[in-house]
């Protein structure tokens, strides 16, 4: 199928302009609304562009089998645990129907429009027209708005329509009138001037530097969850950080960083890998200093590439998070591990596009079939979304995304020594788009018991709970533009549990053995174990105290701070165990397993889209009747 779509594909020039035809099918309404959402408004002027880039998704032939190939490499208990699938099988499972690819490019073809592949699989095309012709082709009329917290202009259209020959091959054009405000991350920041000296004689968390408790610095992180200092050594590891807006890793800042902070790295560096146009040159920032010294500064000797996304993007208000993850599913060798500290609200995708979300979730789930554990952090607003608010008082709590995505691992923050406690600011709760996952049922549904009447009404109590696990966030000293900073937030977290994942790694290849892939079907059954529980806290926003913090998984670490946070030498222990019962017959008896499981999955007409689905349930499954995206201001800029 894949080779099909690509040579009908390959036919055709890279840009022609032409006047739309009238051989297609009648016309259909594909999208409509009244208004653009509350927060975004009509600009006095607008800088229209001269050509709009577009995304046409076509339906991927067999969503449902991607993901049980997922679930199934993904699972201790499965024969199959480890036998991560190729790209080129992952391909086969996402790349559309031969008649979609047809039905879509005749259209494009007979207007004049000659699209791009934008994907590996074929799923994504993008085409790049004149406005002019754009509101002909989609019977449309783009004008600019800009979401005002932010300042981004973004041009859309309130309806546009598809050729009805052409609708049902689809499952989304974008933009078009989705709304979806740009992705988010807080850095509470502060001047310090030292860093906490950490020297100890153990590696007991009884042996945890007093200081520790005022400040964090990699020294404390592998006290706290006994992280070896040992450098890595594994041939094949590899630690992706994603970088979006602009942020600057320095080299020079991270120098001086490991020398105080880590004297015994003497050759700690990073590469770059520049997506639209990412560039990282000049002064480092708070973000891309964050991320890539508590990667480089705690996975020791780990190859850590920072993945810098520009501005030239192709998907609009999204930023790069298509782009990104469309460019590491084209790779024969993506991260093993993938860092992200950036994210949106969900409730402008649940109530405009959840298709959008269904996507960016499947191409997480495309990496980990093929060994690549995702993570995200979970957010900085407890219940109230990706950045604390209180337009949300009185109503429902407001997830983030991707967080809430099943086939990633989000990450939320704890604070303090002893005892460990939830971090106030720590985002968690429940989907109001994707349904929970077999994997944490028992989890989630224990500590619904265990919630009571509490929140009642203003969460969906059949959705996709998060965060799965947590680390420390607070009072993180980095070194940004030679200054030393103290931050807060869980953009923290990610990185700091993404390090241990790549040196759990680590072990594991020198062993023989296969990287540990998606997380989060191990981390709710043998993974418990070796997690810390945090029973203390809790996540507020929207007016309330939001979830406390419980024994075992709750929306504080689980939904607050999820299983809690982890315990290396503990994990070592799970990881070797669970994949060295799975490695004796890796040789022919292995592969000849993972074949089998491709084999039928492959061939298998699971209903695309399927595995997500509207997760709609209790009175606050109505998808976010509260605040739509938020953001913090910045410069004004086009999307």
């Amino acid at each position: 199928m894949v080779a099909a779509g690509l040579l009908l594909l390959a036919s055709l020039l890279p840009l022609a302009l032409g006047r739309p035809s009238s051989e297609s099918s009648h016309l259909v309404v594909r999208g409509q609304r009244q208004n653009a959402p509350l927060g975004f408004s009509r600009p006095s002027t607008t800088n229209f562009p001269s050509i709009m880039h577009f995304v046409l998704a076509l339906k991927p032939s067999n969503t449902s089998g991607l993901i049980q190939s997922l679930l199934d490499v993904s699972d201790p208990a499965s024969p199959n645990y480890g036998n991560h699938l190729t790209k080129d099988q992952v391909d086969q499972l996402v790349a559309p129907q031969p008649e979609s690819v047809q039905a879509v490019t005749n259209w494009l073809s007979k207007n004049g429009i000659s699209p791009e592949v934008y994907s590996s699989a074929g799923d994504l095309l993008r085409i790049q027209v004149p406005m002019n012709q754009a509101n002909t082709l989609f019977n449309a009329n783009f004008t600019g708005y800009v979401h005002d917290k932010t300042n981004t202009t973004m041009i859309r259209t309130l309806s546009y329509s598809l050729p009805a020959d052409v609708n049902e091959h689809l499952a989304f054009v974008y933009p078009m009138d989705q709304f979806i405000p740009p992705p988010t991350r807080k850095a509470e920041v502060r001047v310090v001037d030292r860093l906490p000296k950490t020297k100890r004689a153990g590696s007991k968390r009884a042996d945890i530097p007093s200081q520790c408790a005022q400040a964090i610095s990699p020294g404390c992180l592998q006290a706290i969850y006994n992280i070896p200092a040992t450098p890595a050594t594994a041939a094949g590891n590899s630690l992706g950080v994603s970088g979006f807006d602009n942020e600057v890793a320095n080299k020079d800042d991270l120098a001086d960083f490991l020398s105080q902070a880590r004297p015994d790295i003497t050759n700690g560096t990073f590469s770059v890998q520049s997506i639209d146009g990412g560039s990282d040159d000049g002064q480092g920032t708070t973000e891309a200093s964050l991320d890539i010294q508590y990667t480089v500064g705690v996975a020791t000797n780990v190859p850590t590439t920072f993945i810098s996304v520009g501005s030239q993007t192709n998907d609009g208000a999204l930023e790069g998070f298509l782009d990104i993850i469309t460019t590491l599913t084209k790779q024969e060798n993506p991260p093993l591990v993938l860092t992200t500290s950036f994210g949106f609200d969900e409730t402008p995708f649940a109530e405009q596009a959840p298709e959008l979300a269904e996507t960016l979730c499947n191409a997480y789930a495309q990496l980990g079939a093929r060994g690549t554990s995702v993570l995200f952090a979970s957010g900085d607003g407890g219940v109230s979304g990706s950045q604390a608010d209180d337009s949300c008082d009185g109503s429902v709590f407001l997830p983030t995304f991707p967080a809430t995505c099943p086939y990633i691992t989000a990450v939320g923050s704890t604070q303090g020594i002893n005892p460990e406690t939830a971090a106030p600011f720590s985002a968690g709760g429940f989907s109001n788009i994707f349904a929970r996952p077999d994997y944490q049922s028992d989890a989630v549904d224990s500590y619904l018991k265990t919630l009571g009447s509490t929140n009642a009404g203003l969460f969906n109590t059949t959705g996709r709970g998060y965060p799965d696990v947590s680390t420390q966030g607070v009072q993180f000293i980095i070194e940004a533009a030679g200054q030393l900073q103290g931050v807060d937030g869980t953009s923290a977290s990610s990185p700091t549990f993404a390090s241990v994942v790549a040196l759990l790694n680590d072990q594991l290849l020198n062993a023989g053995q296969k990287q540990l892939g998606f997380l989060n079907p191990l981390l709710y059954s043998k993974g418990v174990a070796a997690l810390n529980d945090i029973t203390s806290g809790s996540n507020p926003g929207c007016g309330t105290q939001g979830f406390p913090a419980a024994a075992g998984w709750d929306a504080v670490s689980g939904s607050v701070t999820g299983l809690g946070t982890p315990d290396f030498q503990k994990l070592l222990s799970v990881v070797s165990g669970g994949a060295g019962d799975n490695q004796a017959g890796q040789g022919s008896a292995g592969q000849a397993g993972q074949n089998a499981t491709v084999s039928a999955t492959v061939t298998a007409t699971g209903a695309a889209g399927q595995s997500t689905g509207q997760a709609a349930g209790g009175a606050a499954g109505q998808a976010g009747k509260g605040k739509k995206g938020k953001g913090k201001s910045k410069v004004a800029k086009q999307a």
